[in-house]
């Protein structure tokens, strides 16, 4: 989801990232195996500094184990001086509440719907409407299949290079 944003609200893509700096101390990447006994690799948690030729600087710390209900990941967006641009922590102790109140209430369901309940819901008024308008293209600030192409070549890029920064 966090590349899919980057590539979404800040245009990074693998074209445009001039350098990118791994936070070893944060991150963690896991093998594990599974059920079939075949062995998986993949990151718990990964936090890194993109910059872009344009002199964006975005920094996501994500950590994908480090709550029973989701989220956990937080961004920051800065300019070419450092000036921080935008911050985002998901969930924020809003969210956390409202989400451990939905949880209490329906203790079978997963929380992380709680937690993405809202933007789901946003998200379909959003398609719907555009849908129904009859506008061209897709809404503003709706990732489409090319964010999404982007947004995997981006991992594909960084998945090695941070590796390399684990070992």
């Amino acid at each position: 989801h966090e590349l899919a944003l980057l590539a979404t609200y800040w245009g990074v893509t693998v074209d445009n990232i001039k350098s990118v700096t791994p936070d070893a101390a944060f991150s963690e990447c896991k093998t594990l195996t599974g059920p079939g006994g075949k062995q998986f690799t993949d990151f718990a948690k990964v936090g890194f500094t993109v910059e872009t030729k344009d002199g964006k600087t975005i920094t996501l710390m994500i950590d994908r184990c480090g709550s029973d209900s989701g989220g956990n990941s937080i961004a920051v967006v800065s300019d070419a001086s450092g000036k921080e641009l935008f911050r985002a922590e998901t969930p924020d102790a809003a969210l956390s509440t409202k989400v451990a109140e939905a949880a209490a209430k329906d203790p079978e369901m997963m929380p992380y719907f709680f937690l993405q309940h809202d933007d789901y819901i946003t998200l379909k008024e959003l398609s719907s409407s555009h849908v129904i308008k009859g506008a061209a293209g897709a809404p503003e600030g709706m990732a489409t299949i090319d964010v999404a192409v982007d947004a995997l070549k981006v991992a594909e890029y960084l998945t090695p290079l941070l590796q390399d920064a684990l070992k």
